[in-house]
């Protein structure tokens, strides 16, 4: 078996985040008809779009050998356990808005975060924008789904066909 390399680690975050990205974007479907819901949901894939991007922009500015280097394998695993969700079939299983709300909020505390917030302190560049960066893309995703309102109205929301 080969060795996991920093590309493969760049390679599978990126997937890791498409997945999450169509997990939000399938929200939006099922909750498209509640105005509040929608945009949360809309600002949530816009931010996973943006991770991606930061992903490729960090991975485009890495030299062929950082390329080349050894992964992390803790990293590495962390990922290969995330691609494992399936978003369609969470998606197939939502109740209401407080499912989905609990799915995303397991989602924002996954191994995904973990290797963005590692990716970030590992490979950019510029120390002093490590931090805002772990708080930008990291916390607000949280502070999103708080505005999500309480259990008792987010059970009330069903999924719109």
């Amino acid at each position: 078996m080969s060795e996991d390399t920093v590309e493969t680690l760049f390679s599978l975050a990126i997937q890791a985040e498409q997945i999450a990205r169509e997990f939000y974007e399938g929200l939006l479907r099922l909750f498209g008809h509640v105005p509040r819901v929608a945009a949360i949901w809309q600002k949530m894939m816009e931010d996973e779009e943006e991770h991606i991007r930061f992903l490729e922009e960090v991975r485009a500015r890495l030299t062929p050998e950082q390329l080349q280097a050894p992964a992390n394998p803790d990293m590495m695993h962390k990922l290969r356990e995330c691609l494992k969700f399936s978003p369609q079939d969470t998606l197939q299983g939502l109740r209401d808005l407080n499912d989905a709300y609990y799915y995303a909020h397991d989602l924002e505390h996954s191994e995904i975060n973990t290797v963005l917030e590692f990716i970030i302190n590992e490979y950019h560049l510029d120390p002093a924008v490590r931090a805002q960066l772990t708080d930008h893309y990291l916390q607000r995703h949280l502070k999103r789904l708080l505005a999500l309102g309480g259990m008792a109205w987010r059970q009330s929301i069903q999924p719109g066909k």
